[in-house]
């Protein structure tokens, strides 16, 4: 096989995703679904045969595509014959295609192919290759002749169905809206059933039913869904309210659509209010019903209907009874529209009164209502005591969000007392508000209450930093840099340090012991690029410097 000339960048096997080319290049563990052979053809092989082709194909699947097609190339000589010929002749196309000479593939592989095996399944797959090909070279119009004649002339293929695929890409790409939803269609309606095509049936029955819930057919689109989803009822009802929704939100955007966005709505809420349970008496048929009536309530807040939201709510609770979930639906509504004290009421409700108050100072924070949030959380002590250390840690962290760090560390005091056994953790809260409040020494002094090493060296390094006590500093750093898996990084700050502290020739040598130490960690790269611009001096990751 001769003409190894012309070359083209981008070398990918075909995988489509929905809509859009997309060219992936084909996972080193295995080969994709257009390199494999059949397994009656396989079973034909001589024992030798299979021999030859693993050997190519674990050269195919290391990368090395010059001596795995050299040894496709071997078989077509030495079995000339063979069931296994076609394959050999396409997967030595494949090769050319991963070493950038997608002409040859063309000319002297896959029609090749077609040519001489016409009845084979390597002659369908070299088809849809030589349109695939067209598309690496930039050829649109040519890949989509081709991709048109692998549907007609293999219409019950799994190969048909991709080649409409790639078809939609094109289409896509062209804007060309009419031709998609022909495409859609015909995959929705006419695909095999199978489970090779499930993904592309799914994707074009769901696209299709966007379209046709835009234009104001909901019928079509529902039945787009259908042929889909016949046998899977609560994907059926999930699509079809998730995509009505999402159309009905997009055409109620503007001015001109929005009688159409209204339209829609109802459609898709008497689709839902069909699918209600009318006996709600077991578990199952509940679990429905609120499924469907939060669906419901869903499609309201699409339109932005504040009462029609409130009462699908109101009607989840007298079908499901008002349980705390309910509410908490209509809380969260009232919530959205900047409606604190009417969502604070609704909280009042809740059976559960610990979580209805935790709710209500989650809200005063929501506002920034701190000293109310605060009372709030310090109620719930009184009602759960036994889960007061709780209680205390969403005071301190409210606290500490206002940046009230005196309030903070007196909470966490109060942690000490209320739940010892963290202790370390309350010490480290009250070292970082000290560390906030710029107090060094005190926060030094609670840092060495916890026993969060080696991370506790280095806030504490930081600290004498901040009171220039460098030597101090600087002996935390090498306890630090004990600890192996920090040891690059307490180097780094060790240099650092001396040159803070105006030790130039400390410095220089602390940041080359990083860069001969740890020549792989980024703390090497780093100092070496220091060294480089602000003292001028090369360094070799891993030992020499010249100066």
């Amino acid at each position: 096989m001769a003409g190894f000339t012309k070359k083209i960048g981008l070398i990918l096997t075909t995988a489509v995703l929905f809509g859009s080319l997309v060219l992936k290049q084909v996972s080193a563990a295995r080969l994709g679904y257009l390199e494999q052979m059949p397994l009656e053809a396989f079973a034909k092989l001589r024992e030798i045969e299979r021999y030859q082709l693993k050997i190519a194909e674990k050269f195919y699947l290391s990368g090395d595509y010059k001596a795995a097609a050299s040894e496709y190339e071997k078989f077509l000589t030495l079995y000339e014959r063979s069931a296994g010929g076609p394959y050999s002749l396409l997967m030595w196309s494949h090769c050319q295609i991963k070493l950038r000479l997608v002409n040859t593939a063309v000319r002297e592989g896959f029609k090749s192919v077609i040519d001489y095996w016409p009845e084979s399944n390597e002659a369908i797959l070299s088809a849809f290759m030589i349109g695939n090909c067209h598309l690496l070279q930039g050829e649109p119009k040519k890949a989509e002749k081709v991709f048109e004649s692998v549907v007609i002339d293999y219409p019950k293929h799994y190969l048909s169905t991709l080649a409409q695929v790639e078809l939609l890409g094109i289409a896509a790409t062209r804007k060309d809206e009419e031709r998609q939803v022909e495409l859609w269609t015909a995959i929705t309606f006419k695909t095999a059933k199978t489970k090779a095509t499930a993904t592309h049936r799914s994707m074009a029955s769901r696209s299709l039913a966007m379209y046709h819930f835009r234009e104001g057919e909901f019928p079509k689109g529902v039945e787009a869904l259908k042929t889909y989803f016949e046998k899977d009822n609560a994907g059926f009802v999930r699509y079809t309210h998730e995509i009505g929704a999402s159309a009905a939100g997009q055409l109620f955007r503007t001015d001109a659509t929005k009688e159409r966005a209204t339209k829609l709505a109802g459609q898709v809420i008497s689709f839902l209010e069909e699918r209600l349970p009318s006996d709600v008496s077991r578990d199952k048929s509940k679990a429905q019903a609120r499924d469907v009536l939060g669906r419901i309530a869903s499609i309201h807040k699409t339109l932005d209907r504040d009462k029609e939201v409130i009462a699908a709510y109101e009607r989840m609770g007298k079908i499901l009874g008002m349980d705390d979930g309910v509410l908490g639906d209509i809380a969260a509504w009232h919530k959205s529209k900047k409606r604190m004290d009417q969502a604070r009421s609704v909280y009042g409700r809740y059976a559960d009164k610990v979580n209805g108050r935790r709710a209500v100072a989650g809200s005063f924070r929501e506002e920034k209502k701190y000293e109310d949030a605060v009372r709030h959380y310090l109620a719930l002590v009184g009602l759960d005591k036994e889960r007061e250390a709780t209680w205390q840690q969403d005071v301190v962290s409210t606290w500490r969000e206002a940046s009230q760090w005196d309030k903070a560390i007196a909470t966490y005091r109060t942690l000490l007392t209320v739940d010892p056994d963290r202790h370390s953790d309350w010490n480290w809260g009250i070292a970082e508000c000290y560390e906030k409040k710029g107090q060094w020494p005190q926060a030094i002094q609670s840092y060495r209450q916890t026993d969060n090493y080696p991370e506790g060296y280095f806030r504490m390094a930081e600290c004498n930093r901040h009171l220039k006590k460098w030597t101090e500093g600087l002996v935390l750093l090498n306890q630090a840099k004990s600890h192996e898996n920090v040891a690059d990084r307490a180097q780094h700050r060790i240099a650092q340090f001396y040159e803070l502290a105006g030790k130039k020739e400390n410095a220089i040598k602390s940041f080359q012991i990083t860069c001969k130490k740890y020549p792989k960690s980024r703390y090497a790269s780093i100092s070496h690029a220091h060294l480089q611009t602000k003292y001028g001096i090369s360094v070799t990751l891993g030992g020499s410097t010249d100066k």
